[in-house]
């Protein structure tokens, strides 16, 4: 059985020969721009929300932005976060389970019932003005949102970038963040469908690679050499 993830759905958006060699050869390729800085930086998000989520209140950079509370329920959220407990689902038929941890997610009360509004956090050091549509952001909020409603969480058909910007550093090293608030359309059934392609994909031979991989191009490189010195 396959086990999928929207991180590993993102590689194959990347780079589909990458994806698959990855679930075929159990072969971890090298972090893909997650530095250790910014893997400290969404561990201390995550205190910062769960401290206002005890306070039943959004923090003043997004209350203004956002309708709802952080999800208040501190063991589910923990659960949601561990990739081991995360909200999954599997479809034995096609062969694949997939699971995904969120990074946060808002509760709203929409006609007296609870709606469950996934939240994702990134860290970059430029503005937004200076990238395209997050593709990779669009895909992972379509799957949050797939995970909820497979798990019988009703939801709002919508999720949250927040992307955190550093825009100075002040004393005692205190560092000052531009907060910006996207609001993404989500689709589950888009995820659905896309879930449906990559197991297509791994159920064949293995895919070209794409055209900009740097790691394709490597061992392209490398199998080159390799044909080369054979001959000599």
């Amino acid at each position: 059985m396959y086990e999928l993830t929207p991180q590993l759905l993102n590689l194959y958006q990347d780079c589909p020969r990458c994806f698959w060699v990855e679930i075929h050869e159990n072969t971890k390729l090298p972090s893909r721009g997650i530095t250790s800085l910014q893997s400290g930086m969404y561990l201390a998000l995550k205190k910062y929300t769960d401290g206002y989520r005890t306070k039943k209140k959004l923090p003043p950079e997004l209350s203004k932005q956002i309708e709802g509370v952080f999800l208040p329920d501190e063991t589910l959220v923990k659960k949601w976060r561990d990739h081991k407990t995360a909200l999954s689902f599997e479809d034995k038929t096609l062969g694949f389970r997939f699971t995904g941890n969120f990074d946060d997610c808002i509760l709203r009360e929409v006609d007296g019932k609870p709606v469950y509004i996934p939240m994702d956090f990134k860290v970059r050091g430029f503005n937004l003005e200076e990238e395209n549509h997050d593709q990779h952001a669009q895909l992972k909020l379509d799957c949050y949102d797939l995970l909820l409603k497979k798990n019988n969480f009703e939801t709002s058909g919508t999720g949250y970038l927040i992307y955190y910007i550093p825009e100075e550093v002040k004393e005692l090293g205190a560092v000052q963040f531009n907060v910006q608030v996207i609001q993404f359309v989500s689709d589950d059934s888009r995820a659905m469908n896309f879930i449906y392609e990559v197991v297509k994909v791994l159920n064949d031979k293995i895919p070209s690679g794409a055209k900009d991989c740097e790691y394709c191009a490597w061992g392209d490189a490398g199998v080159n050499m390799m044909k080369q010195s054979l001959l000599k």
